[in-house]
């Protein structure tokens, strides 16, 4: 008997409605009310109830105005045991009928009502009321030692519930308010477990399980058996009177598997089943996946150099954001999409932050088999929480608790970080260094991680680590000067990083698809207030990070951004997303470089909170953005790097972070006028498994060239530079880097004699194929209802490629084109048959654009 299938979710049959802060105490008065029914979706909030109702629109309601009431009816079967609530957010009355049943104030803490102890059974009606939040916030309390303009209410920092929704300017006003988790019927059974304590270690080259459990049960037991993977191991119990049993066990597995974030190995994983046999009937209990892994972080002399298996691992990815936000739901194929995206980037590890909300268990599993890293933030942000109340203390201490053991044996979990910018806002805002660090996340925070997870690393802010707790070049920083600061790009140098958890946030312009979805005709990108709402600002500055890209777009291309919105509109669009793209990897192979003092970077953010040019490299609806595929080639586990190093000339960086030793070729070229080589060299590689290289240019070439046009005795000689990376034996290169010595502000051509053409493989996959004779920059494949692996990438003079193309499900496939940024025409690519879906005798057709 398997004993999960006792758990039963109450999915369906759900209402909601809306009505005025307090005016409706009891479900039974409800009758009264004139307000709109709706369908809702458990788990779920009222803005999808809204959404699915067409209902809903970004700033046409406070969520938080109103009281929202949930309501089924059910017919408990006789053998109900308990209601499990994982997830209500935020203030909540729960009603059987007209008695008030639970009361919780914490979205972040599950709640389970035992139906027998509370003679609840039959038919009834199960209700949920969610007090407006803004009648809570009314209510007078202790002011905060210091304010945070991160939101407009501080007393919000009494309320245990997310600030999606709340932030002004960088989150759009969709407050969660509902049952954001699934509420759970559990029937009886023979045995429950009541309480797990699971927690996996790799000693040396061994792992260690530890376990033990609490169970309950109406027979005795007779023997109990766990099987970890292939390997089985007997457990010892004890009775604990009242039919309960203490499990207990230590399962030690001589040379495990290691877990590995995926960069550098396999991300193995065990399965645990637990078998307990009784006199009449054998119990099976799914207890997960767990792997074995060691993590350390070398913290001498103000650095923060994370290692996973005595191996120091370059940490970078993104800071995660929810996948819709308007119900917070993780729906399968598009949780595994994006965590698959974000693993094909080369991204190794993602950072949930204390602005957001604890992820699901789906979440976690799939970082687990993904071999993806966590950054956990715990959910506090900027604010002076009053962790000295008891009461307030009591809940966090709970909710704290409850994540660490619903996620016990997640191996993907690295690092357990107290809180978001709390210490960096108090220390910004003048206050003395006593009052940056409460005793909450000084001391009852890491105890707790301590106890629950010895196996991880705990972090008391991000950022800190330094004298202040922004300081760039000691512990975790959070970096914008490339960005927000608008520095120059060797301040990602001069900063001397040693991990940031959170930098290079950009207004990242999205694919026209997207953005002819959300403008209506006569609408255009720039300053129209339709526009203005999906781009990102600091709440209270005089400008938003629009004006930021367009101060790199000056910088790079050597471009008026105005007048380029004003008069050229494509060529504006085509530089916004080309501009942060570049800027990025830019400033990521800075930072990976050999030799570099930056152990980790973690982009803000992952995906757009709403249409727009926002934070994400991800849009709204789930597509790459240029900046995407950037960050993909410099994040990539095997690589080559361009960094310019003044009068010492270009530095190529061949990157290894695989397992295995890599021998290979490194080539270099020079190119003038975008065609012409006028330099060539390659040379022999050799890499160690997790190694880096740096190999100087002068190596490759015959003679001296001024390579990085610092000289500049005379004009340059060359206006492109190429590195490219070989497998021994093989002629096609596996990564390359492009520096532009004078800029990128290539001369424009009416013919670069790119081509293009799809077709299809044995296996049905569709492949674009690209050649040029003359040098493409920045080449854009837009084919709507296929995603191609690679974009917005250079292609050298007389070069090709080839690009697999994924078909995007539901969305029909339609003729295309491909565009080089510094080319005057576009490459139309016809569809034939695209009913079925198919990519053949594909023409390539040049049209002016």
């Amino acid at each position: 008997m398997d004993i999960k299938n006792q758990l039963i979710p109450l999915s369906a049959d759900w209402q909601v409605m809306q009505v005025h802060g307090g005016s409706y105490t009891l479900p039974s008065t409800l009758h009264e009310a004139k307000s709109a029914i709706f369908t809702a979706q458990v788990p779920g909030t009222i803005a999808g109830a809204l959404r699915a109702a067409a209902q809903f629109e970004y700033g046409k309601d406070n969520l938080d105005a109103l009281d929202v009431w949930y309501f089924c009816e059910l017919d408990l079967p006789e053998n109900a045991a308990y209601l499990h609530f994982d997830g209500l957010a935020t203030h909540v009355e729960v009603y059987w009928n007209d008695r008030a049943i639970l009361h919780s104030d914490n979205m972040f803490v599950a709640h389970s009502i035992d139906l027998t102890a509370q003679a609840i059974n039959g038919k009834g009606r199960l209700s949920l009321r969610f007090l407006a939040l803004h009648t809570l916030l009314e209510q007078r309390r202790p002011r905060p030692r210091w304010k945070t303009r991160l939101v407009e209410q501080q007393q919000l920092r009494w309320i245990r519930t997310s600030l999606l929704g709340r932030m002004p300017g960088w989150s759009p006003s969709v407050a969660p308010v509902g049952p954001y988790r699934p509420i759970m019927l559990e029937l009886k059974s023979p045995v429950r477990i009541i309480s797990k304590d699971i927690t996996s270690r790799l000693d040396c080259a061994a792992g260690r399980l530890e376990i033990e459990l609490t169970v309950q049960s109406v027979q005795a037991l007779t023997a109990i058996t766990i099987k970890v993977g292939e390997q089985e191991f007997d457990l010892n119990w004890q009775s604990l009177g009242d039919q309960q049993y203490r499990i207990l066990g230590l399962c030690h597995l001589p040379d495990v598997k290691k877990w590995w974030p995926h960069t550098h190995g396999d991300a193995a994983l065990y399965t645990l089943e637990l078998y307990i046999a009784c006199a009449d009937c054998d119990h099976i209990v799914d207890l997960g996946r767990t792997g074995f892994r060691q993590i350390k972080v070398d913290q001498r002399d103000g650095d923060f150099n994370l290692h996973v298996n005595d191996v120091p691992v370059f940490c970078r990815g993104a800071c995660w954001t929810p996948v819709d936000v308007i119900s917070l739901q993780n729906e399968g194929n598009d949780l595994h999409q994006m965590l698959t995206l974000a693993r094909d980037a080369g991204m190794n590890m993602l950072r949930v932050v204390g602005t957001m909300v604890y992820e699901t268990d789906g979440f976690y599993g799939l970082c687990d088999e993904l071999g993806i890293l966590i950054w956990q933030d715990c959910m506090f942000a900027n604010m002076d929480y009053p962790v000295t109340d008891a009461a307030f203390a009591a809940s966090i201490k709970i909710e704290v608790q409850q994540f660490l053991q619903r996620t016990q044996i997640s191996p993907c979990i690295a690092v357990v970080c107290g809180n978001s910018e709390v210490e960096q806002q108090a220390a910004m805002l003048g206050q003395p260094a006593e009052l940056w660090r409460n005793i909450f996340f000084a001391q009852a925070l890491p105890e707790l991680c301590q106890q629950y997870r010895p196996d991880v690393q705990y972090w008391p802010s991000s950022p800190s680590g330094g004298v202040m707790p922004f300081q760039l070049d000691s512990g975790v920083a959070h970096y914008f000067g490339v960005g927000a600061y608008l520095r120059p790009l060797d301040d990602a140098r001069r900063s001397a990083l040693r991990f940031t958890s959170e930098c290079l946030g950009f207004s990242n312009m999205p694919d026209d698809d997207l953005i002819d979805s959300m403008l209506k005709n006569g609408e255009t990108p720039g300053p129209h207030p339709a526009w203005k709402q999906g781009i990102p600002r600091d709440n209270g500055t005089g400008w938003d990070f629009e004006d930021v890209r367009d101060h790199y777009m000056a910088e790079l291309y050597k471009v008026n951004p105005a007048s380029l919105r004003y008069a050229y509109r494509e060529r504006y669009l085509s530089l916004a997303r080309t501009t942060t793209g570049e800027v990025m990897a830019s400033t990521m192979a800075e930072w990976r470089r050999a030799g570099s003092s930056c152990h980790g970077a973690l982009i803000w953010f992952w995906r757009d909170l709403r249409p727009g040019a926002g934070w994400g490299i991800i849009d709204a609806n789930g597509k790459p953005k240029a900046a995407y595929y950037y960050l993909k080639r410099a994040m990539a586990v095997l690589t080559v790097l361009i960094t310019d190093e003044g009068l010492n000339g270009l530095a190529l960086h061949v990157i290894n972070d695989g397992p295995e030793e890599f021998k290979g070729e490194l080539e270099l070229n020079l190119y003038r006028h975008a065609e012409t080589r006028v330099a060539h060299g390659r040379i022999a590689v050799q890499v160690a498994a997790h190694a880096a290289i740096k190999v100087q240019d002068y190596a490759l070439l015959p003679h001296f060239i001024d390579t990085s046009y610092a000289y500049r005795f005379g004009p340059a000689g060359h206006d492109v530079v190429e590195a490219a990376l070989y497998q021994q034996g093989h002629e096609r290169a596996i990564a390359a880097d492009f520096h532009f010595p004078q800029g990128h502000q290539l001369v424009m051509h009416a013919d670069l004699g790119l081509q293009a053409h799809c077709s299809v493989d044995a296996d049905g996959k569709h492949i674009l194929h690209l050649s040029t004779q003359k040098l493409a920059q920045a080449v854009s494949i837009q084919i709507p209802g296929l995603l191609p692996e690679d974009n917005y990438f250079h292609m050298a003079p007389g070069s090709s490629r080839q690009v697999p193309l994924t078909v995007l499900p539901g969305t029909a496939i339609k003729p295309g084109h491909v565009q080089a940024q510094n080319g005057l025409a576009s490459v139309r690519v016809a569809i034939v048959n695209s009913t079925a879906n198919s990519i053949a005798n594909d023409i390539a057709n040049k049209t002016v654009t």
